[in-house]
């Protein structure tokens, strides 16, 4: 899987996951998420202008995660996203 594409699996894993925080009335999970993937598309468009690397938004992703203390979100995504690639 390349870069870009888990970028893009993280964030269709975000958008998931802030529905169901929103719908449990966890309002908490839904502003962390949100205030970190919401710079993902125009950092995607960045890149896309060879402005920054997918290696740098992931590391960014990484960073941000870490500061928002949710180290642990990331971790089961990419563990998620790794098992549906390896089930596909």
């Amino acid at each position: 899987m390349t870069e870009r594409e888990y970028i893009l699996q993280l964030m269709y894993r975000a958008f998931l996951d802030i529905r169901v925080a929103a719908y449990s009335q966890d309002s908490h999970a839904c502003f962390v998420l949100a205030d970190i993937f919401h710079n993902v598309p125009l950092q995607i468009a960045q890149a896309d202008q060879n402005k920054m690397t997918y290696a740098d938004m992931v590391a960014w992703v990484q960073q941000k995660c870490e500061e928002k203390k949710c180290k642990g979100w990331l971790d089961t995504a990419t563990s998620d996203i790794v098992n549906n690639e390896a089930s596909s």
